[in-house]
Order: C-alpha cells, then sequence, then structure tokens
C-alpha cells in the first residue's frame, strides 16, 4: 500500500481522477468533499465545509493520512469575480487551514494552484517568476500560494493550466462540456488568443501521487510540453470526439469576451498567455510530461476506455 490518500474536493472532475487512480495504485483512499456521493467504491467519503478551521483540524487529525491534497476550490473565474468572499474564504483561507492541519498530523501536503497567479504577458513562466495575477481567482490563488507554504513550509504548490478530460464523479470539465454542446449541434466560439498549457488528467493524477509518494516540497508547473490557442485545441478535439469541427469558431484578438477585449461585467478579465515551463518536472518527475496533442489524445481516449 502506498499509504493514506486525503483528498479535499475529492468528488470533483479531477478529485475523482485522482482518487480512482490512487485507489489502483493501492492508496487506502478519503474523500473530504461538501456532499457524499455512491461513488468511487473502495473509497471513504466524509462530507464537511472545508470554511471551517476547526472541522478540517479534527478530519485530519482523525484520519491520520500520510498524504493530503487540496484540489477545493472556487475554479470559475467569472464566479469567482463575482462572490469575492467565498473565493477567498475556499482558495486561500481554507488552503492555510488544510495546510496547518497537515503538517500538524505530519503529513505532506500538495496545494493546487494555477497560470492564472501570472499576468500573462510573458512567453513563458517558470516557477521562480514574480505573480501578477488580471482576476481576482488569480489572485486568491497567489495568496494562496503564500499562505500555504507560511503554514506547511514542506508543501508541493502545483500550478497547471488547462485540465483535459471527463468526470469519473462529478464536476466541471471543459471537454465534457464541449461534447454536449456539440452533440446538440451548438456553435462553440473560442478565442484564438488565449493561449494555453493543457494536460490530461491522467497524466496530472499519476504526476500528483508522484509528488505525494515523494513528499515533493515547493512549485512545480505541470502540464503539455508546448503550447496551444484554445480555438485550435478546441477544433482539435471536437474532431477526436467525431464532431462537427466546423461548430468551433474562431474569436479574433478584441472580439468581445477573449483576452484581449475589456471585461464586460459577466466576464472577468483573463491572462492571455498561459504557458508554463514544464522543463522543472521533467527532471524531476518519472511521470513524462505530453506534448499538447498526445494529451488530448489521451484525455479524450479514457472516455473510450483506451487511455488508462
Amino acid at each position: 500500500m502506498n499509504g493514506r490518500l486525503l483528498v479535499f474536493g475529492g468528488g470533483g472532475f479531477v478529485g475523482g481522477n485522482l482518487c480512482t487512480l490512487a485507489l489502483r495504485d493501492g492508496w487506502e483512499v478519503h474523500v473530504a468533499d461538501s456532499t457524499v456521493r455512491d461513488a468511487l467504491p473502495g473509497a471513504a467519503w466524509h462530507r464537511i465545509d472545508i470554511t471551517d478551521g476547526a472541522a478540517v483540524a479534527a478530519l485530519i487529525g482523525g484520519v491520520k493520512p500520510t498524504a493530503v491534497v487540496d484540489l477545493a476550490a472556487v475554479a470559475d473565474i467569472d464566479r469567482a469575480e463575482r462572490e469575492r468572499e467565498l473565493a477567498r474564504a475556499v482558495n486561500v483561507d481554507a488552503a492555510r487551514s488544510i495546510a496547518a492541519a497537515a503538517r500538524a498530523a505530519g503529513a505532506s501536503f500538495v496545494y493546487f494552484s494555477s497560470d492564472a497567479v501570472f499576468a500573462g504577458t510573458a512567453e513563458r513562466y517558470v516557477e521562480e517568476d514574480a505573480t501578477g495575477p488580471v482576476n481576482w481567482y488569480g489572485r486568491t490563488k497567489a495568496d494562496g500560494e503564500r499562505l500555504v507554504r507560511e503554514a506547511h513550509p514542506g508543501a508541493a504548490i502545483v500550478r497547471i493550466s488547462l485540465v483535459l478530460g471527463f468526470p469519473v464523479t462529478d464536476g466541471n470539465s471543459f471537454i465534457a462540456a464541449l461534447a454536449k454542446k456539440l452533440a446538440a449541434g451548438t456553435v462553440v466560439p473560442c478565442p484564438v488568443d488565449e493561449i494555453r498549457t493543457p494536460i490530461d488528467v491522467l497524466t496530472l493524477s499519476a504526476a500528483v501521487l508522484e509528488l505525494c509518494r515523494t513528499r515533493f516540497e515547493g512549485i512545480l508547473h505541470l502540464g503539455s510540453t508546448d503550447n496551444v490557442d484554445r480555438f485550435t485545441l478546441t477544433q482539435r478535439a471536437a474532431t477526436l470526439m467525431g464532431f462537427d469541427a466546423s461548430l468551433v469558431t474562431a474569436q479574433k484578438p478584441g472580439a468581445a469576451g477573449t483576452a484581449a477585449a475589456t471585461a464586460q461585467p459577466a466576464r472577468a478579465a483573463r491572462h492571455r498567455r498561459g504557458v508554463i515551463s514544464v522543463e522543472k518536472a521533467r527532471r524531476l518527475l518519472s511521470t513524462p510530461m505530453l506534448d499538447w496533442e498526445t494529451s488530448l489524445g489521451r484525455a479524450i481516449g479514457s472516455r473510450l476506455g483506451n487511455g488508462r
């Protein structure tokens, strides 16, 4: 057995996939979430309000995990902009409470952050680059990173750009939402000036479990070895899933809703270039980082039973 793993937000898209792989790898898996679901056979579920610091400490003290992963977040950028107090409570304050309790229990800790901590104006970003978020979500993640490091100096902070794949439990997935829209014949406009460094959820999960086993400390970028704009990525995804790629249309730079446009009230500002360097991960991990097309193919192949 690899150890006892406690995943906050384990019922979501990434969390469900992470827990599924952990169970297959022989971990004892505990899921901490706001709801308890009839899912992930073999995992123990714990209902919790993560904004309750005492409850978090009690849960971690009771489970006595060897590794803790915090995936719980208000990750919708527009929602975070509208509900700032909630986003800070979950992405910053709760993360600090979980980190502190994990440290007290002697557990390793992995906190999920984002390329949104950067301004998105550089060609690419390495782990040591200064942060400069352009929206509230990115600001909460930058603040969360700082407070997590203070509460648990041995924590691993994982920055991701865009995760590809399908949920095994619940949660928001770009690919799953895209498939639903395309199946209904809906036209999907995509910005050509938002550049990302995507990673499939299977590779991401394997890398995170490796970090848990090795008790990695510090900041690490996980993503593809190259980058792609949202329009190209979405068109390719449509083709791989067997849909009409012409339903995916290009939003030119400066058009309403793109990164270059002035943010509208309903849509927060976006960082334009979410290009994170994964050279450090390639040096340190046995889990290989893939190019974006291979990663996308693996993400979609998992839905067909070919990607795990």
